[in-house]
């Protein structure tokens, strides 16, 4: 019984020491305790002071919980001493008892200005000390281990009833370890960091009342009690906190740096929750997910990584945004708000002639550098918008027609294209020969204009020529003569022909709806012949043109009075590439 009350106040006094709180210096103390056990039992009247005082002394070790909070675990011995001789109104009695005392405790102190003697400096994480004087109050629980060697000789006074009362006692079996409860007073003063001087007067109630031998033969109502008081001096031990931030080096991830608590002791200069250590950015207030470095844009790329801290963007392109999503940040993309190829610093080529479309004069076209983009079908230098003859090579002094004899006359307009001739002469050397020309031309024009019917030409519907448009010859009321003010567009009709050696033409008669439809219908045919004929002459190939007509059909707009008829008496010439 009396080894496993002790195991499990050994027990209870480890487990509260083991219970700890973050402390800021010198956890450990351990120390000795010199002062006087003192009997308050059945044979001492008085409540607080012992008769007979006896000298004691022990060891004892502190664990400061935290600033304020203190556990001790003491043992001390001494003895009891007890005497009815003492006392004027005892003597009769003559009782006595002796006992040696062993007192092992397990005692929690509240220290009033703990708080005083250690400060932590926030700014530098350092904990400074300060000598403190402080007073204290402390309990806890304990067991006594006694011995007792009462007397009950008495004297020839002795009451009876005491007697027997001693009787009992001596015939009772009764344990000699009691649990107690110490509580009581002290104050204490640092003599240094380290050495701390103490002064305390304690007291323990016992639970039961054997503690000096006696309870029948004197009191047998009331539990003994005993007081341990004295001098206690305590050295506090180093806790290895090298750096004296207030967390032991043991637990401390950087030992040498004072640190906060919640860094596990290391610095953290830009308060970021990121310590030092850990911080690829520790001067500046950052992000966890970040290494500590901060985040300008919010697009998760430290601004240290990031080309354009500024504006939210990609983790591709170093955080640099991508408004038109070619893969080229804005930053370096010639235009960012259309998407183009990294060879053209961004910038779209729809033709993919490699010229970006803002430099290109010719976007829809793959065309040549030198020419900005513009295609040059017939390879002569002149970029096809500029051409005027962009199948045939020519020469800049025509607009890129060809000048094949090379006498200032375009071949279009020269009667002896091959024959170095004179402007006065329309090409050709002489009148002479200019009149040679002409007849050949009248009698082949014939020729063709007879097997035109004959061999009809084949024009392929889909490749009408689009950027050609040729304005509609208006004919008077049942006419087929063409008006002088209509030989200007089929001169510049001829002349296109010349320039456009892949072009055919289709040449379409209509007529208004007054009159008889089969007549209408051959006058339309007669329309078109009219301007059939009129192109051959000027040297058109019959091989290269078609007419058709058809009548009343087909109306440009409503016959609804004099004027949209005179719209719908017209020929149409429409041009189309081989």
């Amino acid at each position: 019984m009396k080894v496993s009350l002790r195991l499990l106040l050994v027990i209870s006094i480890f487990v509260a020491w083991k219970s700890q709180a973050q402390q800021l210096h010198k956890t450990w103390e351990i120390g000795a305790m010199v002062g006087q056990s003192g009997y308050l039992g059945d044979l001492n009247k008085s409540d607080f002071f012992s008769k007979e005082p006896k000298l004691s002394g022990g060891l004892l070790a502190r664990y400061h919980y935290s600033r304020n909070l203190t556990l001790r675990g003491a043992l001390t011995f001494g003895s009891l001493w007890g005497s009815d001789a003492n006392f004027s109104d005892r003597k009769d009695r003559g009782f006595r008892t002796r006992s040696p005392l062993t007192d092992l405790s397990g005692i929690i102190e509240w220290d009033f200005l703990g708080k005083r003697r250690y400060k932590y400096d926030t700014t530098a994480f350092q904990v400074r000390f300060r000598r403190t004087l402080s007073p204290y109050l402390f309990t806890g629980v304990g067991v006594g281990f006694t011995k007792p060697k009462p007397d009950f000789t008495g004297t020839t006074a002795t009451p009876a009833n005491f007697r027997q009362g001693a009787m009992q006692d001596l015939s009772t079996g009764y344990s000699n370890t009691h649990f107690v409860i110490p509580f009581g007073v002290g104050v204490r003063y640092d003599l240094s960091e380290n050495w701390t001087l103490g002064l305390e007067a304690g007291f323990r109630l016992a639970f039961s009342d054997y503690l000096d031998g006696v309870s029948k033969a004197a009191n047998p109502s009331r539990n003994d009690r005993y007081k341990l008081s004295g001098l206690t001096i305590t050295y506090r031990i180093n806790n290895k906190d090298k750096d004296r931030d207030g967390i032991l080096d043991k637990d401390d991830a950087c030992p040498t740096e004072p640190g906060a608590v919640k860094m596990k002791g290391c610095p953290d200069r830009d308060n970021d929750g990121v310590a030092d250590k850990d911080d690829d950015c520790p001067g500046l207030f950052g992000l966890a997910a970040l290494k500590g470095c901060p985040d300008a844009d919010g697009d998760g790329i430290a601004d240290k990584n990031d080309e354009c801290p500024n504006e939210y963007g990609a983790l591709a392109l170093k955080g640099c945004p991508d408004k038109d999503k070619d893969g080229i940040a804005d930053k370096d993309d010639a235009c960012p708000d259309a998407a183009g190829v990294a060879a053209l610093g961004g910038c779209p080529d729809k033709d993919k002639d490699g010229i970006a479309d803002k430099d290109d004069a010719c976007p829809d076209a793959a065309g040549k550098i030198e020419l900005k983009g513009c295609p040059d079908t017939d390879n002569d230098g002149i970029a096809d918008k500029d051409d005027a003859c962009p199948s045939v090579a020519g020469v800049a002094l025509f607009s890129g027609c060809p000048d094949t004899d090379r006498d200032s006359v375009e071949d279009a307009k020269d009667r002896c294209p091959e024959l170095a001739g004179k402007p006065q002469f329309e090409g050709c050397p002489d009148q002479k020969t200019l009149t040679a020309v002409i007849k050949e031309a009248e009698k082949k024009a014939k020729l063709e204009a007879q097997s035109a019917t004959k061999q009809p030409v084949k024009i392929d519907e889909t490749q009408k020529v689009a950027e050609i448009q040729i304005s509609p010859i208006l004919f008077e009321v049942g006419k087929a003569q063409i008006q002088a003010q209509y030989i200007e567009t089929l001169n510049n009709v001829a002349e296109t022909m010349a320039k456009n050696p892949n072009y055919t033409l289709k040449i379409i008669g209509y007529t208004d709806e007054m009159g008889d439809p089969k007549s209408n219908q051959k006058l339309s045919e007669a329309r078109a012949a009219a301007c059939f004929d009129y192109l051959l002459k000027k040297g058109v190939n019959a091989g290269r043109m078609s007419f058709v007509g058809y009548g009343e059909q087909f109306p440009k707009i409503p016959n609804a009075d004099a004027q949209s008829r005179q719209q719908n008496r017209r020929v149409e010439i429409n041009a189309y590439r081989n």
